[in-house]
């Protein structure tokens, strides 16, 4: 995003805004995430952050060694080092082998690692927690000492993680209704600046640790995820890379998402209710016995979904049957971003319609019951976080012009973390809530001062700093909205 933008000046706004809040807060220390599933899911969420880029490709060991990443390596399908095949600078000297990560560094132990000889030819072990008096290092069977690097919590791209306070309205509430409109407008426009500039500097630092493709085809698997299976969507994009896929015929292309993802195996798999479902699951396994061996992965290593929670149209199965509806049409998805388009959001939803299948327009899962009439694969839901989450993020960093079609975006309809960042922001005025939620960046802009402030907030709003702040913020952005939207509840 060009620097001297007037979007590029309201997010640094908002970004000088927030640090001022921050300043006078209180730091607060989270642990594992609530309703994880410890030890599994979250560590395999690091090594997707990691294999991503999002951690960067430059670091400083605990050794003060300096690190450079020159090849992530690849993912371990079987017992072992997590990433095989890695080439890793240490001071200068080139290193090849694998990579480990770990929740903890003691897991290096608790594991069996410094016993294994397959860890043996380990250059870098990454861990997110050790023990705050005791150093410990890392042992290989042959006595070898593997550079230790210490990751943040949490990638500073990616932000904190998606923890949910109390619902209620906070004190922020009587600051903000003393506000004008356009001087709550304008917070929010400023806020989803920021947001927008920090998805796209997200993809962009991933396309510097892959590639620019590669970045986009797992930004577009995470939007398709949803909130609750983006991590998974992340590490499926990772493992079945968009160039192999591409070069794939169809028939095997689609077995080998369903079967890397782990829906084709028959622990776990429910019987199919239906000859038509019957019939697909066998047409996918048809191809995927035959690339299973050099796929699989074990057990230990297996992708975690969740379906709990979820409309049915957001099934996993049925966003990973789009998403191979979507790689048939991939070479017109990135000619939206290649060239010039008058309107984003009307020629990506012109694109969307050519997306087809025929089993998928009609099922929720490899399971289901046939639906009495065909659903489109990607609804005004999905496609909006696509464009909020991957098209715009990337056309914004070509040109800031893209950002009146951002603003013009309709909202997706509601959910928990929006409903309570609304309650906190504006209490129970429903025209107030409705007025800041119509469009897409308003919610944007919503969600990031919840996940700023009251997420980071370890006083339960009681000594949040950001109410106080608010009247800074009047003063140094009058007049406030800059897009000409006519704020009214009607």
């Amino acid at each position: 995003m060009d620097s001297s933008s007037p979007c590029a000046r309201d997010a640094d706004r908002y970004e000088g805004f927030r640090e001022a809040v921050w300043a006078w807060s209180v730091p607060i220390a989270r642990g594992r995430r609530p309703g994880s599933v410890v030890g599994v899911l979250d560590e395999l969420e690091v090594q997707a952050r990691w294999f991503g880029g999002e951690y960067g490709r430059s670091f400083t060991g605990t050794e003060g060694e300096r690190i450079e990443v020159v090849q992530f390596g690849h993912w371990n399908r079987a017992a072992g080092p997590d990433f095989t095949e890695a080439a890793v600078k240490v001071n200068g000297e080139l290193r090849r082998g694998s990579i480990e990560v770990d929740l903890d560094v003691r897991n290096w132990d608790r594991h069996g690692h410094s016993g294994n000889v397959a860890f043996n030819d380990t250059v870098l072990h990454l861990f997110i927690d050790q023990p705050a008096l005791n150093r410990v290092f890392t042992r290989t069977e042959s006595h070898g000492n593997v550079v230790q690097l210490l990751l943040p919590q949490y990638a500073g791209l990616q932000g904190p993680p998606d923890f949910l306070p109390e619902a209620f309205p906070g004190r922020c509430l009587a600051p903000l209704a003393g506000m004008e409109a356009a001087e709550v407008e304008s917070l929010l426009l400023a806020a989803s600046q920021y947001r927008l500039r920090r998805k796209s500097e997200r993809l962009h630092v991933m396309s510097e640790a892959t590639t620019r493709e590669q970045a986009l085809f797992q930004g577009v698997a995470e939007a398709l995820g949803f909130r609750h299976n983006k991590s998974a969507m992340a590490i499926l994009a990772q493992r079945c890379p968009v160039r192999e896929l591409l070069a794939m015929e169809p028939g095997d292309r689609e077995a080998r998402l369903f079967g890397a993802a782990g829906f084709l195996e028959a622990g776990p798999a429910e019987p199919a209710r239906t000859p038509e479902a019957q019939a697909y699951r066998r047409k996918l396994w048809d191809h995927w016995w035959k690339m299973r061996p050099e796929v699989e992965t074990s057990p230990l290593r297996s992708i975690r979904w969740r379906s709990d929670s979820t409309r049915p149209l957001n099934h996993p199965q049925r966003r990973l049957g789009a998403l191979a509806a979507l790689l048939g049409q991939w070479e017109d998805l990135l000619d939206l971003w290649e060239k010039p388009v008058n309107n984003f959001p009307k020629a990506v939803n012109n694109w969307s319609k050519s997306l087809h299948h025929p089993y998928w327009e009609r099922h929720y899962s490899l399971a289901s019951e046939t639906t009495p009439k065909p659903f489109r694969l990607l609804g005004k839901d999905r496609l909006r976080d696509l464009l909020g989450n991957v098209v715009f993020p990337v056309a914004i960093r070509v040109s800031a012009d893209r950002w009146g079609d951002y603003t013009r975006l309709g909202g997706v309809d509601t959910n928990q973390k929006l409903r309570r960042a609304a309650l906190r922001l504006f209490g129970n005025d429903r025209e107030r809530q409705k007025l800041f939620t119509r469009y897409y960046h308003q919610q944007q802009g919503l969600l990031q001062i919840y996940d700023d402030f009251c997420l980071e907030d370890a006083s339960d709003c009681h000594h949040c700093r950001f109410p106080e702040q608010l009247r800074q913020w009047r003063q140094i952005n009058r007049p406030a909205s800059r897009v000409g939207l006519k704020l009214d509840a009607r």
